[in-house]
């Protein structure tokens, strides 16, 4: 979906709540970086205490993931969780707002010529990722170098949101693909096209094959390795981090992915499985782990939820 095809939704009593939405984050995204995040430092105790059912499942999925912490240590990957999620809400606004020269001035890019490189033979390159909460500008610097790319997202319920969002996105790519939109993904790589790609969901057991993640069989999406046996394109894994130093962002692209060879869906998806944990405790509390990961679990096992 690119900036043309969507209609903006009329400025009527049914839509004032999004378009007040949208005012707000417009807003946001014009605040200094410095104020931003002083102000997410409440937030994120305001989220926390609001948030308790989603606390709960971070919780969980802490405790499982790293075992090998103590439980003041996985409180306080949690509630760095927390951090990172009200952070997000103001990095969202300054990915969807701010120039580009500002944007230079808040991050950059390392790798670059890994991802050129599996580019210049004119295949296509699925940028694997995971959800990373500085995913959104992290996905903004990797345009200011890559404005071919396109990514694949969940459409969003409220009409304005997602106008808002899929007009502040086309300033900086090609458009995005639905989720649903596979048949579209496969021929922007099959075209040479780039495609930011991040499939670490829970989309039930039909769509996916239990591989290993952070020591627990998975339901990994079987659609990842559909994409790169469809297409023969490049796999560049991408990682943004924040630094709380130096209030920087950093999106690492790592070495390309070589080996896709055989029609088992397992090894594949296990290998992404492996970098995905790999980057994620290198900043263990800027992963998503509000999200139950792992409800979807093999038969004859009990819930991973309460």
């Amino acid at each position: 979906m690119n900036k043309e095809s969507l209609q903006r939704p009329p400025l009527t009593p049914k839509y004032w709540a999004g378009w007040l939405g949208v005012s707000l984050l417009w807003l946001t995204g014009k605040l200094p970086q410095s104020i931003g995040l002083a102000l997410s430092a409440p937030l994120a105790w305001l989220m926390a205490r609001l948030m308790k059912k989603r606390r709960a499942i971070a919780v969980r999925n802490v405790e499982r993931c790293f075992p090998e912490f103590d439980a003041g240590q996985q409180k306080a990957v949690v509630d760095d969780c927390f951090r990172s999620l009200a952070r997000a809400v103001f990095e969202t606004a300054w990915s969807w707002s701010a120039s580009g020269s500002r944007i230079l001035k808040m991050g950059r890019l390392e790798g670059l010529d890994r991802l050129l490189d599996a580019h210049n033979d004119g295949r296509g390159v699925l940028m694997i990722t995971a959800h990373i909460s500085c995913l959104e500008i992290g996905a903004r610097i990797t345009a200011q170098s890559i404005p071919q790319g396109r990514g694949m997202y969940r459409l969003l319920k409220s009409p304005v949101l997602e106008w808002y969002q899929t007009r502040a996105r086309a300033r900086y790519s090609e458009g995005m693909f639905s989720k649903r939109d596979i048949r579209s993904a496969i021929r922007h790589l099959r075209q040479g096209g780039v495609l930011w790609y991040a499939p670490d969901q829970d989309f039930g057991p039909e769509q996916s094959v239990f591989v290993p993640f952070f020591g627990i069989q998975t339901a990994t999406l079987r659609a990842t390795h559909r994409l790169i046996r469809m297409t023969g394109c490049a796999v560049v894994p991408m990682f943004p981090s924040y630094d709380p130093e130096t209030r920087r962002y950093t999106v690492r692209l790592l070495p390309p992915i070589e080996d896709f060879s055989g029609d088992d869906p397992g090894p594949v998806l296990e290998t992404i499985n492996r970098i995905m944990e790999e980057q994620i405790r290198r900043a263990p509390g800027q992963y998503w782990w509000v999200h139950r990961r792992f409800k979807t679990r093999p038969e004859g096992e009990p819930p991973f939820y309460d």
